[in-house]
């Protein structure tokens, strides 16, 4: 395993894959869940501004899916969750859900950040601009990432694709 803690549907495969034990699947998804009753917390502490981040949020994703479409932007996302190492991953595993709304995974001044600065779509794949980390500009890792389709028009992270 990694030294960053797995997204739940890669902890779920390697389970199924005999790669890990129920146990440390269970203990894993525990400190998933307990990074998400954390951030319920933060979000009760400040209301006003979780409010204005659900906003700003709700604006990116907005204009993004106007440009682009829904669809592509959670193939995009879902793709970017399936990087080895990536660490926006947690944040990103289950975009290709339809019930969970688009707006949900970009944070916009909200630690760790994951913002998509730009997305260039052509027939082959896509070329993904984005920002990860802390919320201070000078200490956000920018990242340029091609995404490349299958024959099935998947996307995924192809072979040198993290272009920085």
């Amino acid at each position: 395993m990694s030294r960053l803690l797995l997204p739940p549907h890669r902890l779920v495969a390697l389970f199924e894959r005999g790669g890990i034990t129920r146990a440390q699947l269970q203990a894993a998804m525990t400190v998933h869940q307990q990074r998400l009753l954390m951030e319920i917390a933060e979000a009760r502490k400040s209301p006003v501004l979780s409010f204005l981040d659900e906003k700003l949020s709700r604006y990116v994703a907005s204009r993004l899916e106007r440009r682009h479409g829904e669809k592509i932007i959670r193939m995009v996302l879902r793709a970017l969750a399936d990087i080895d190492d990536f660490p926006p991953a947690d944040l990103l595993w289950n975009a290709e859900h339809p019930d969970v709304p688009l707006h949900c995974f970009f944070r916009l001044r909200r630690e760790p950040v994951f913002r998509l600065i730009s997305l260039t779509v052509d027939p082959l794949g896509v070329k993904v601009v984005i920002e990860h980390g802390q919320a201070a500009k000078r200490h956000t890792t920018r990242q340029e990432i091609q995404l490349v389709r299958d024959r099935f028009g998947k996307l995924s992270a192809g072979a040198g694709s993290m272009l920085n």
